[in-house]
C-alpha cells in the first residue's frame, strides 16, 4: 500500500496523552449562587387560607338569606312561604348534584378495582375472581342495557372455568361485543373531526370543534361501558386521559405503523390546512381510544390493544374522497 501525504491531516504523537479543554473540565464547576434570602418559601397556609375564607363566605351567604327570608316575613307571610319553596328546590338541586358526582366517581373507582384485580389474576388457574370480583361486575352493569348481554355470556360460560378462562370468555363473548362499537363511534368522530378542521379557516373554530366532538365522543364510550355520562364524569376521563397521554410521551401518537403511510400520502393531499385536519383527527381517535382502555373492565391485552393505524387510515381515505368529489362536481360544473 502506497503512503499518501494529507496535507490537512496532521498525526498526533502516540506518547502525547489528550487533555480536556478548560471549557469543558471546569466550565460547570462555578459555585451556584445562593443564599437564605432565595431560599423557596412553602406556602404552608394557603389550604387552610382557602378553606377560611370557604367558611366565611358560606357563613355570609347563610347569614344574608336569613335576612332577606326575615325581611319577606316582615313584609307578607306568603312572601317568605314563596322563598323557603324556592330555597328548598335549590337545596336538593344542589344535594342531588354532589350526590351524583361521587356516584360517578364511584364507578371509576369500581372500574380501576377491577382492572387491578383483572391484571393480577389474567394468568392464574385459580377461581378467585369467581365471587367478590364477578359480583362486582354484575354490580356495576346492574340495571343497564349491558346487563342482558352480561348475563347472555354468562350463562354460556362452563362452570369448571378458572379465572384465566373466566377473563378469556368474558373478553370474547362481551367486552369485544363493546369495543366493536367503540370502536365505530370513535373511528366517526375522528373522521368527522377532521373534516370539519379541514373545511375551517380559524384555528380558534378548530379548537372549540375539536373539544366539542372529544366530549360528545367519550360521552358514547362511557354509555358503550356502562358509565353514566355526565359533567363529573366527563371531567375525570379528561383528567384520566391527560394524564396518561402526557406520561406517555407525543411519540406514541405516531406508533402503530402510522408513519409509514402519512410520509408518503400526506405529502399528496390537497393543502396543509387538510393535513391539520388529519392530525388532530388522529389526536381525537388516540383520546377516544384511551377512553375505552379507562372504561374497560377487563384491560386489553398485549396482543388485544386496539392501534391508531387503521382509525388514523380511515380518516385520511375519507378526507380523500370528500375531497376528491368535491374536484369532480367542479370540474362536472365547469
Amino acid at each position: 500500500m502506497s503512503k499518501h501525504h494529507d496535507p490537512y491531516f496532521i498525526p498526533l504523537e502516540t506518547e502525547k496523552t489528550l487533555d480536556t479543554p478548560d471549557s469543558i473540565s471546569g466550565g460547570f464547576q462555578e459555585p451556584l449562587l445562593t443564599g437564605p434570602e432565595l431560599a423557596t418559601k412553602p406556602l404552608r397556609f394557603l389550604g387552610k387560607a382557602f378553606s377560611g375564607l370557604l367558611i366565611l363566605v358560606l357563613v355570609l351567604v347563610l347569614w344574608k338569606t336569613a335576612e332577606l327570608g326575615l325581611f319577606l316575613y316582615q313584609l307578607h307571610w306568603s312572601l317568605a312561604w314563596l322563598f323557603s319553596a324556592l330555597l328548598l328546590v335549590l337545596t336538593v338541586i344542589v344535594g342531588k348534584a354532589v350526590a351524583e358526582f361521587f356516584l360517578y366517581q364511584r364507578d371509576f373507582s369500581s372500574i380501576a378495582d377491577l382492572q387491578e384485580q383483572a391484571t393480577q389474576c389474567r394468568d392464574q388457574r385459580a377461581t378467585t375472581l369467581k365471587t367478590q370480583w364477578l359480583s362486582q361486575l354484575n354490580k356495576l352493569y346492574h340495571g343497564k342495557p349491558q346487563q342482558v348481554m352480561l348475563e347472555q355470556a354468562l350463562a354460556v360460560m362452563p362452570d369448571y372455568s378458572d379465572d384465566r378462562e373466566m377473563l378469556s370468555h368474558l373478553d370474547a363473548h362481551f367486552f369485544q361485543k363493546l369495543d366493536q362499537q367503540a370502536h365505530t363511534r370513535i373511528s366517526q368522530h375522528s373522521q368527522q373531526v377532521a373534516l370539519m378542521v379541514a373545511l375551517s379557516p380559524f384555528a380558534a373554530v378548530d379548537m372549540l370543534l375539536a373539544a366539542w366532538r372529544s366530549v360528545r365522543m367519550l360521552d358514547e364510550i362511557c354509555q358503550i361501558y356502562g358509565v353514566r355520562p355526565s359533567l363529573p364524569a366527563r371531567s375525570h376521563l379528561l383528567r384520566l386521559i391527560l394524564e396518561q397521554m402526557t406520561l406517555a410521551g407525543a411519540t406514541e401518537l405516531l406508533s402503530d405503523q402510522l408513519a409509514d403511510f402519512t410520509s408518503n400520502r400526506l405529502l399528496g393531499v390537497v393543502s396543509s390546512q387538510v393535513a391539520s385536519g388529519v392530525g388532530v383527527g388522529i389526536y381525537s381517535a388516540r383520546i377516544g381510544l384511551r377512553g375505552m382502555a379507562l372504561c374497560r373492565p377487563i384491560p386489553f391485552a398485549d396482543d388485544q390493544k386496539p392501534g391508531i393505524g387503521r382509525l388514523a387510515k380511515n380518516i385520511l381515505s375519507s378526507l380523500e374522497d370528500r375531497f376528491q368529489r368535491t374536484r369532480d362536481s367542479r370540474t362536472a360544473a365547469e
